[in-house]
């Protein structure tokens, strides 16, 4: 059955293929009203996030496990979501300024003045030891950080753990097929991989065996295009994987 447009952003596999993905990504937050990621090529992930998670409740609790630089928290609080947790094992002075700013406009769009909570929170912690009670989430976001030694057979349980039924995680990773090699490579202080197509269905398939499920996707949807991505001797790309749990 051939999928519709709206249907296909909502789930699978998606490879970011070219810059003309990016561009048009950054056209649809500026046309909804969002902020622009300082890193240009990170609106394709924004984008994603914004369709996927744009029907959910907003009263529901959205966790962004490796928060910094609060992208995705603030990408959701701009949605509208009025329980948001960000998870990070540290955060820069830079991302504290910004959740006072937000806090501020937020106070400032009240018709009068009152105490209020702070749109989003930030916890310093690993995010293998969050701490919240199970099925609390309606959603997960995993930016980019599953490349920077993430153990994904603990990550993919602990995510099924708090989402509720029919709950929604979305992770994205560096990517390119055929394989390449980092080496010694480290960023922030932590590992480095850019995964390739097995290592990806080896990944769909250990989260499977935890509720977590993955539709409407091929091997298809795992080829690359373009690599839009450049860091130093490395080009490459970048995929997302849209799970639901079960």
């Amino acid at each position: 059955m051939e999928r519709g447009r709206g249907e296909d952003m909502l789930q699978g596999v998606k490879v970011l293929k070219n810059w003309e993905q990016i561009g048009e990504a950054i056209l649809f937050l500026s046309e909804g009203g969002h902020r622009s990621h300082p890193n240009p090529i990170k609106n394709w992930d924004l984008r994603l996030i914004r369709e996927f998670f744009g029907d959910l409740g907003r009263d529901e609790l959205v966790v962004d496990l490796g928060a910094s630089p609060l992208a995705g928290v603030r990408l959701c609080h701009e949605m509208g979501f009025r329980k948001v947790i960000g998870y990070d094992l540290k955060f820069s002075i830079f991302d504290r300024v910004l959740q006072l700013r937000d806090w501020i406009g937020l106070k400032s769009r009240l018709p009068c003045p009152r105490p209020t909570l702070v749109p989003y929170r930030l916890r310093t912690r690993d995010l293998m030891r969050n701490g919240l009670p199970n099925g609390c989430a309606g959603g997960v976001i995993c930016l980019s950080v599953i490349e920077h030694g993430v153990d994904v057979e603990r990550f993919f349980p602990e995510v099924a753990r708090i989402l509720r039924p029919g709950g929604r995680l979305y992770v994205s990773t560096d990517y390119w097929d055929p394989k390449l090699d980092t080496g010694n490579r480290r960023m922030f202080g932590q590992p480095w991989t850019i995964f390739a197509s097995k290592e990806i269905v080896a990944m769909i398939e250990a989260a499977e065996k935890v509720g977590l499920t993955v539709n409407g996707w091929g091997q298809e949807d795992l080829l690359c295009e373009n690599a839009p991505v450049r860091d130093h001797s490395h080009t490459y790309t970048f995929i997302a994987v849209l799970f639901r749990k079960s």
